[in-house]
């Protein structure tokens, strides 16, 4: 039993970015799942791949449009979280994890998310007597997703940054991608690895343009990495109840009972609310650590 614990432990990713919910959920069941096949020849890439499959059909089902397909769907994309979990497990524990696969893996998030969405408004929105304003509704509960999905993702980059000296998504990590990259052509592996990165490399350069981040990061204050921690520890836990796992939990207990309007409106309102409120917090927690910093 000590041993799987720390197998799982293992698995993990730092347990202070981690969504609770995947702590208490997903990761434990993504981890039997990892047991089962930890000898087989399955990749990581293949659950990411299964993933992708179980958030298709779940958008299948939700277009339907009954409670019964409704609750298919939503056990389906509760599945789909799980393999989404276990890929990342399965590569940290053989430590075979390859940079084209965590990009894959994000692009099976955003396919899926969008097939979930679409086959929601169809089987939803298309059947209400306003069905240009829910389906409105949905687009905005979809928008108000990605945001705080991309929201939370960089602050848990910031917070691994200067409590931990990590990467910086858009400074070191692009040029891990650049080096495997134009180590790929040297070594004539025109294969889909290649293309994969050099997909990802061309959108990244579209989002710092978009997002000014370069300057930003290059303007951007340096902390005590201790108390960084010590001061974000709590906060980045706020943070992640903004993350992808919270939504798609919400919005699989919506579906079950045959109620998307609930998690339509919860996104729209009260998590927007949420945001706001964290991101008041967070500006105030780093204005006192850059005059702390000062003052030092």
């Amino acid at each position: 039993m000590k041993n799987w614990l720390n197998e799982y432990r293992a698995s993990l990713k730092a347990i202070e970015v981690e969504e609770t919910l995947d702590l208490i959920i997903y990761r434990p069941l993504g981890f039997l799942l990892v047991k089962l096949i930890y000898k087989t020849s399955i990749t990581p890439n293949q659950l990411t791949f299964l993933a992708l499959i179980a958030g298709a059909v779940a958008g299948h089902f939700f277009s339907l449009g009954t409670a019964q397909s409704f609750a298919i769907g939503a056990a389906l994309y509760f599945l789909f979280n799980v393999f989404d979990c276990s890929d990342g497990q399965l590569a940290r524990l053989k430590r075979n994890g390859t940079l084209a696969g965590r990009i894959i893996d994000g692009i099976a998030d955003y396919v899926s998310g969008i097939l979930v969405y679409v086959g929601i408004g169809m089987g939803f929105a298309d059947h209400q007597e306003q069905k240009t304003l829910w389906w409105t509704l949905l687009s905005l509960a979809a928008l108000s997703n990605i945001l705080h999905s991309i929201v939370t993702d960089n602050e848990r980059n910031r917070f691994m940054k200067h409590a931990w000296g990590k990467s910086d998504q858009f400074g070191d990590d692009l040029e891990i991608y650049r080096n495997e990259f134009q180590r790929l052509k040297l070594e004539r592996k025109y294969g889909f690895s290649l293309l994969v990165i050099y997909i990802y490399l061309k959108y990244m350069l579209v989002a710092i343009k978009v997002s000014s981040h370069t300057k930003h990061h290059k303007t951007e204050s340096h902390f005590d990495p201790q108390q960084y921690y010590q001061a974000n520890k709590s906060l980045i836990k706020m943070w992640t109840f903004l993350g992808p796992t919270t939504h798609i939990t919400l919005l699989v207990i919506s579906t079950l009972f045959y109620r998307p309007e609930w998690f339509i409106i919860l996104m729209i309102v009260p998590y927007n609310l949420y945001w706001l409120l964290v991101s008041i917090i967070q500006k105030r927690t780093n204005r006192k650590l850059k005059t702390a910093t000062t003052h030092a």
